[in-house]
This record gives C-alpha cells, sequence and structure tokens, in this order.
C-alpha cells in the first residue's frame, strides 16, 4: 500500500496512521486532494466503489496506487 503526505512530502503516512485531524483534513479538502491523484488510479476506483465515503476512497486508491499521494 502506498503512502499519502498531506504536507507536499515532508512526512508520509499510511492510511492506518492517520490522526483526527488528518481525517478532517481530508473531509474538508477532498476536492484538492482528487487533483493529486493519478487519473487512472481514480477513475478505477471509482468505477469500483462508487458511490462511497471520501476515507473508502482513498484507502483503496492507496492500495491499487503506483506512487505515494503527495498533497502540496
Amino acid at each position: 500500500m502506498k503512502k499519502i503526505s498531506l504536507n507536499n512530502g515532508c512526512s508520509f503516512k499510511s492510511y492506518n496512521d492517520l490522526s483526527v485531524d488528518d481525517i478532517d483534513y481530508v473531509n474538508e479538502d477532498w476536492d484538492n486532494i482528487v487533483s493529486f491523484m493519478d487519473d487512472d488510479a481514480r477513475e478505477e476506483v471509482h468505477s469500483e466503489l462508487a458511490p462511497c465515503s471520501e476515507l473508502e476512497f482513498l484507502k483503496r486508491y492507496l492500495e491499487i496506487a503506483k506512487t505515494d499521494l503527495v498533497i502540496g
């Protein structure tokens, strides 16, 4: 599983290591996060899971992504 960085690559976390504050950020800034996702992986998750929560989507995205997700 790939990791996510919410601070432009300064640190990385696995999905299971996200704090409550990280989860709040994901929920509040979802459109921005989606803009950093790989198009093919994002579309694959969308066709597989939608409709689903943002966190379910993110977890599956990180499972299939070829690279870490860097936001910022």
